[in-house]
Order: C-alpha cells, then sequence, then structure tokens
C-alpha cells in the first residue's frame, strides 16, 4: 500500500460551525451568494423586475424545532451541476477579482453556525420544477459519506427563477440571538451594504422591512476651513491610480516581485501569460470627509472591496508605526479625544485588495495594502511636530494628512466647522431617520454660527446707541414718534371780567389709563430670531412622546407682562412649546442662570401636571441630565480641553518667538526643574536637539515643542511684546498708549496679569486636582480655558 485515504469524515462539516462567525456575518454570507448570482447575469432578469432578497426567520411563536432561517432570492437560479458546486466544502466558483463570494467555505461556515440541517432550492425560468438538496450533518455522521438526497418540488410558474436557502434545527444561540438582535443585525447590514443600496440595483428586506442604506452623515463639499492659507474642503474626493501587478486565479494572491519577473520576461519575448495569471489594475477610489459631529467611537474610515464594505470605522490609519522602532504613535484624535472624539470618515473602494476568508479584514502583509496606506497617508506622521522630530523637512500632502491638521481642533464655531456635539448628535439622530430638513448640512452650520454669534457679543444682545434726536431735550415725548403735543390748557377759576373770556370753565375729559401691556407670541416672534440649538423634540421625561419646542431670541424691544417686563415667555399647546427669551433681562444678563434653566423650568411643570407628578425637582433633574450634558462640568473633558489649549499656545508661541531664539533658550534654562523635564520629554521624542538644548545655543530653539507648560506661562510673562496684540493672544499690550507713560506701564502690566491669571488657572488644570475639588473652582477653571481658547482662536 503506498497511498492512505485521508478523506475527512462528515463530522468536519459540524466542526466549520465552530469557527467564530457572528450571526450578522452568516446571513451576510448568504446574502453575499445571491449578489453574486444577480451580478454574474444582468440580462437574465428584465428591468422592470425588482432583484430582491429576502431574509427572514420564524418568531417566538413558532415551536423550537419548528423555526428557521430563509434567505431567497430572484436571481437567475443553478443547474444540477451548479447546485452541487455551490454546497462542496472549498469549492468556488466564483472570479477571486470581482465577486463578493470569495471563498467556498463561507456557504458551510455560515449554515453550519446557524443551524444542523440546510435545505437549498433553485430553479431557473423555463424549468419545470424546482431543484434542490437536503444536508442533515447527523444523518451524514451516522452514515460516514457526504451524500445528500435531490429534492424536486413542481413550479406553478414556469418562468419563476432564484434561490431558496433553509436553515432549520438552529443553534441555541441562535435562537435567543435572533429575537434580541434583530435591530442590530439590520442596522449592521444597512452598513455594510450601504454602497450598493444606495445604488439600488438590488433590494435586501431583513423580516419585511427593506435595508435602507447607513449613509454617512457628512459636511458638504462647499464647506471649508483655513489651514496652511488655503481652503481645505470638508469632504476630499480620491481617484489614484496605483498601477498593475500580476495575480494568480489558482491561489488568489498577488505573484511577488520574483514570481512575477519570469512572467514579464515572457511577455517582453512573446509570449502569452498562462490562464491563471492575469493583469491586474489596482484603481483606489472614493472620498474621505469630516461628520458633522465627533464622537470617541463613531468615526473612522470604511474599506469597500465589490460593494461591500469589509472594514467599518477602521482606525488603523490615523495611527504612524515607526518603520525602525515598530513604535505605534496616535495622531488623531489628539484634541479632546477622550471626551469627545473624532470626526474623520470616509469611504474608499479597493476592489484589488485581498480579503481575509471571515471578510472582517485584509491581508496586510500584501504589498496592496501598503500601497494603498501610502496613498492616503503619504511617507511618515501626520502631525508637523513628530515629522520635525523624525528628520521630515517637507510637508505631508496626503489627503488625510490635510484632514488630520485641518480639522483637528473642535473648537465650536464656524471656524472649526463643529456645531455645538450635544446638538449636532441630536441632528444627527434625525439625519438617520431619514427626515429632510436634517439631510443637508444648513441646521449644523446655523448651530456653529449661533457660536460665532456668542463668542462676540459673550452671550447677550447687541444694544445700539442711543439717538439723541436732532435737538437733544429733557421731553420724552420729543422722542416717541406718532406723539402730538398739545400747549398746556389754563384753568381760570373765579368769574370771569372780560368778555374775550370763555363764559363757563372748559370741561376737561379724564383719559383713560390704559391695561397694562403684554406680549403676545406672534408679536414676539416677528422681533426674535430662531435658536435652532435649543428647538427640537429631544426634550422628553419617561416614556412617553417628547415635546416639540420651539425657541426664539428676542431682538429688540422687550416682553411685558401685565406692564412688567420679564425675561422670558412660554406658551404651550398639546406636545407644541413656545419659548422666547430676552438676553439682556437682567436676569440672564446679570445672573448664573441660562435661557435653558429657564425653559426646562417650565418644561418640568407641564410634564408633572401632564404625568401627575408629585416632585418638580425630580422632573427638572432629569430633563437637565439629558439635555445640559454641555454644561456638564467634568474634571477628565475640562483637562482635555485645557490641554488642547496649550497645545494652541505651544504652536502659535514657536511661530511668534522664533525671532527670539537665544533668548527664549535661555529662559527656558533659568529654571532647572524645567530644563529637567524638556531633556526626558526630548530623549523620548526627539534625541537630535538634546545636544543643541543641553548647550543652551541658539539651535536648541525648537526644544520648546517640549517644555512643559509652565514653561509656556513663563515665556509669556517674559516676552509679552512679542505674545499679545493679536500675535498669539489678543489681549492688548502694545497697542495701549496713555498720555502718561508710568499710566501706559500700569495699563499694559493690568493687562498682561489678567490674561495670565486665566492661564495659570488653565495650568492648574493640566497639573491635576486633587480627588476632592469644589464645584466653584471647577467652574472657574472652565471659564479661565474658554477665555483661554478665545484669545487664541479670535
Amino acid at each position: 500500500m503506498n497511498t492512505l485515504d485521508i478523506t475527512p469524515t462528515p463530522r468536519i462539516l459540524r466542526t466549520l460551525g465552530e469557527i467564530p462567525f457572528q450571526t450578522w456575518q452568516c446571513v451576510a454570507e448568504l446574502i453575499d451568494n445571491s449578489i453574486d448570482a444577480f451580478l454574474s447575469d444582468k440580462t437574465a432578469i428584465p428591468e422592470e423586475d425588482e432583484r430582491k432578497i429576502v431574509v427572514t426567520w420564524a418568531s417566538d411563536s413558532v415551536a423550537t424545532d419548528d423555526r428557521a432561517i430563509e434567505v431567497t432570492d430572484n436571481a437567475c437560479g443553478m443547474s444540477i451541476e451548479q447546485l452541487q458546486n455551490a454546497v462542496r466544502a472549498g469549492y468556488s466558483s466564483n472570479d477571486p477579482i470581482g465577486n463578493l463570494g470569495l471563498f467556498g467555505m463561507g456557504f458551510n461556515i455560515s449554515t453550519a453556525r446557524l443551524g444542523e440541517v440546510t435545505t437549498i432550492m433553485t430553479t431557473r425560468s423555463g424549468d419545470s420544477d424546482w431543484v434542490g438538496i437536503k444536508i442533515d450533518f447527523q444523518k451524514l455522521i451516522d452514515t460516514r459519506r457526504f451524500d445528500a438526497p435531490i429534492i424536486h418540488k413542481a413550479k406553478s410558474n414556469p418562468a419563476e427563477h432564484g434561490t431558496k436557502i433553509t436553515i432549520s434545527r438552529l443553534r441555541h444561540g441562535i435562537l435567543t440571538e435572533l429575537p434580541n438582535k434583530e435591530n442590530e443585525i439590520r442596522q449592521r447590514l444597512e452598513a455594510i451594504y450601504a454602497s450598493l443600496l444606495n445604488n439600488q440595483e438590488i433590494a435586501i428586506y431583513v423580516k419585511g422591512r427593506q435595508l435602507r442604506p447607513r449613509n454617512h452623515c457628512v459636511w458638504s463639499e462647499s464647506r471649508y476651513v483655513r489651514y496652511s492659507d488655503q481652503n481645505v474642503s470638508a469632504r476630499m474626493m480620491i481617484d489614484r491610480n496605483l498601477g498593475d501587478a500580476l495575480f494568480d486565479l489558482s491561489r488568489n494572491c498577488y505573484l511577488t516581485a520574483d514570481e512575477a519577473e519570469q512572467y514579464y520576461v515572457d511577455q517582453q519575448e512573446g509570449r502569452d501569460l498562462p490562464a491563471h495569471i492575469v493583469e491586474r489594475g489596482k484603481r483606489l477610489t472614493g472620498w474621505l470627509g469630516i461628520q458633522r459631529y465627533a464622537d470617541p467611537n463613531d468615526f473612522g474610515i470604511d474599506f469597500i472591496r465589490n460593494g461591500r464594505k469589509i472594514l467599518i470605522s477602521d482606525k488603523s490609519l490615523f495611527q504612524y508605526e515607526n518603520p525602525i522602532t515598530g513604535q505605534k504613535e496616535l495622531q488623531y484624535p489628539l484634541e479632546l479625544g477622550t471626551s469627545v472624539g473624532g470626526r474623520i470618515v470616509g469611504e474608499l473602494h479597493v476592489d484589488y485588495l485581498l480579503p481575509t476568508y471571515q471578510k472582517n479584514d485584509f491581508d496586510r502583509s500584501d504589498n496592496s495594502w501598503a500601497q494603498t496606506v501610502e496613498a492616503i497617508c503619504g511617507v511618515g506622521p501626520f502631525l508637523p511636530k513628530s515629522r520635525k522630530a523624525l528628520g521630515f523637512s517637507e510637508q505631508n500632502p496626503s489627503p488625510l494628512c490635510v484632514l488630520v491638521n485641518a480639522f483637528r481642533r473642535v473648537d465650536k464655531g464656524t471656524k472649526c466647522l463643529f456645531a455645538p456635539n450635544d446638538v449636532a448628535k441630536r441632528y444627527a439622530t434625525e439625519f438617520r431617520k431619514g427626515m429632510r430638513d436634517y439631510l443637508d448640512d444648513i441646521l449644523w452650520w446655523k448651530a456653529a454660527q449661533e457660536e460665532d454669534q456668542k463668542q462676540s457679543t459673550g452671550g447677550a444682545r447687541a444694544t445700539t446707541a442711543v439717538n439723541t434726536g436732532e435737538t437733544p431735550s429733557d421731553d420724552i415725548s420729543a422722542y416717541i414718534s406718532g406723539t402730538v403735543i398739545s400747549p398746556p390748557q389754563v384753568i381760570v377759576r373765579g368769574n370771569p371780567t372780560d368778555d374775550s373770556q370763555p363764559s363757563s370753565l372748559p370741561v376737561t375729559t379724564p383719559q383713560p389709563v390704559p391695561s397694562p401691556e403684554t406680549s403676545k407670541l406672534d408679536e414676539l416672534i416677528q422681533r426674535a430670531i430662531s435658536v435652532s440649538q435649543l428647538s427640537g423634540r429631544n426634550y422628553k421625561f419617561g416614556n412617553t412622546g417628547s415635546l416639540n419646542v420651539r425657541v426664539y431670541e428676542l431682538s429688540r424691544g422687550s416682553i411685558f407682562y401685565r406692564g412688567e417686563k420679564k425675561p422670558c415667555f412660554f406658551q404651550s399647546d398639546g406636545i407644541d412649546c413656545d419659548f422666547v427669551y430676552d438676553p439682556s433681562h437682567p436676569l440672564l444678563a446679570q445672573y448664573p442662570i441660562t435661557a435653558k434653566m429657564l425653559l426646562l423650568q417650565y418644561l418640568s411643570e407641564k410634564l408633572k401636571a401632564r404625568d401627575s407628578l408629585p416632585d418638580l425637582v425630580s422632573v427638572y433633574a432629569e430633563l437637565v441630565e439629558t439635555t445640559m450634558q454641555e454644561a456638564k462640568i467634568d474634571r477628565q473633558s475640562l483637562q482635555d480641553r485645557a490641554s488642547s489649549a496649550f497645545d494652541l499656545l505651544r504652536e502659535k508661541l514657536a511661530v511668534a518667538l522664533r525671532d527670539r531664539a537665544a533668548d527664549v533658550v535661555n529662559c527656558v534654562h533659568e529654571s532647572a526643574g524645567e530644563v529637567e523635564e524638556t531633556v526626558t520629554n526630548l530623549i523620548q521624542s526627539n534625541t537630535t536637539l538634546l545636544t543643541a538644548f543641553q548647550s543652551g545655543i541658539e539651535e536648541g530653539y525648537d526644544a520648546i515643542d517640549y517644555v512643559p507648560p509652565k514653561t509656556l506661562y513663563r515665556l509669556i510673562e517674559r516676552f509679552p511684546e512679542d505674545v499679545f496684540d493679536g500675535k498669539v493672544l489678543q489681549t492688548p499690550y502694545i497697542t495701549i498708549n496713555l498720555q502718561d507713560e508710568k499710566a501706559t506701564l500700569r495699563a499694559r502690566d493690568e493687562s498682561k496679569d489678567r490674561a495670565l491669571s486665566f492661564i495659570k488657572d488653565a495650568l492648574r488644570v493640566i497639573s491635576g486636582y486633587s480627588q476632592r475639588v469644589q464645584k466653584n473652582e471647577l467652574a472657574r477653571a472652565s471659564l479661565s480655558v474658554d477665555f483661554l481658547l478665545k484669545e487664541l482662536n479670535a
């Protein structure tokens, strides 16, 4: 005997079910095969017919043994030979370049993972019946053979075509997961097939509901920010040709340079390539853009192969791996990354990349992946500080690098193209629902503009100068338009002696006292502007429906109730509520009370009455927790904001003080402790600067990127003429000029000390607080950080 029969037993089919596939992956694997069937022969189905894939499973009301999962399509169907190959483990008739169902094992793994029995029925247009097979793992194991019976079923309509896959005797874990994770499965499928669903070529239904593409909520291409004196669009289109390479169809891989060399020689000598070797183009297309909201997890880049997303929200390109040390450095997000998160997203079509058999990643050892990364990320790190440390002198012009540097800051307003994140996320929820008003980015833009207005006015309504009239006078009636001024009446008492006098005393009619003025909603709205950030349906309590709130800010005049000025006006009808506030009223202008606080008070009273609740405070507390997250004084987010402010301060100081390089280095060396910290940072990040900095020479100036934050404070204090007046900070200094020189110096010192006091508060935040810290201290620090950010971004 020279050979042994090593044919595996049928038990191996059941063992395939132990391979870790999530339920949605199993369903997607079966959907992939149906999609391939549609794409393989587009002419087989009339254009007027809907190309449809239907996924369904039995509900909990069905007996456990009778529950099943069905995946049905109306594609062209298969012959008996094609059906045999489709279910044979390890066999794939698919072209590995243009199809989704790349691996023949996918069908066997997914069906085995779902249940014990798989029935496949298929038919083509014109066939007399449905034909199929039934794969029962236990029967195959008992017979120790790989034979499955063929099933026939008569067709009522000869023109019918398609395939139905039924998995029964479901695994116990699948039985419990399907009803509990139906929405999750649907959302995952909507995400991975978004590109295909957008083309509307194929309709996919899950449990009777058609899948809708889960698209990215991004700013339009017309929006931009300024970076390096250029406009950087919020959406960049990608179209790169990465060249051609030889591909082995039988091994499903690209040839190495050594393997391909001989084939290229053969081509030059006029010989054709073998049938299994093809020349394959590598074209990278798609887009990168900025999401309209930031999130610690919900961002990243999608990689799409032949219409299906293989990687979703991938963040690996935001790390730079040093090719020498192998260390990875996070490049994005750094600004408030732990509390606010990132907002760069994208969709890249990479049909040329090789996916893993689970279709949840690509073969990153293949050179094609390295080519893709370089096309998107360029060479070297993104951040200027990191590039300088590694000796990269030129800029990185790659699309992802430009977006990272241009949009890494998340300061509220149009300058950074960032709306308040709680508002932006609330709008994004409506975007996901397909609400018409939220599909474009206009509401996000308005919210960012409102932040610009708040920063320019300090949150208060701008007032106009007093018009004194043409002739200044103390007579107020002279300034009131439409007032008729009558001459004073002289009333003579007693008997008149002169005929020229009237024979009787004039009768004075008492003027009616006007009723106290009370403002009406329609009249107030005409004098107000809508505040989109506070408006909407996000005001909800308990399990009942949310209120629909419309908020307006008074732009002129006042709000009256029975003649008395009021800070706000509230009116409701059912779930519709209208709220108008006057930012110039003393309650809002002079006390730590916001319009939103007043609004929540009214809403709490309404909800308490509606639901017959005993406690008003509990309603108010829940509304505050759900709608005022942006006002929460959180230590971690405060430290993130402070670190972000000092990073920007460091960048601007490095530019502004370069002409004073020698003086700056000397100033740093005045503190032995700060020198020690700087040296430690240089050893970890940039040893090339170490010698120059330790020597205290001008060439060590770039060490300013590594000095501790307290050194930045000293530099501002030492070189105010190079920092203030808009050079780094907006606070006036040199521009203060009084007639008396000593008064000028005093005024300048007061202006500088004021700014330094805020910076010192922010510095204390970075240094960290003790375990117990008063809320007032955090509130003061938050205001100081806001001041510093405003000074830097003005």
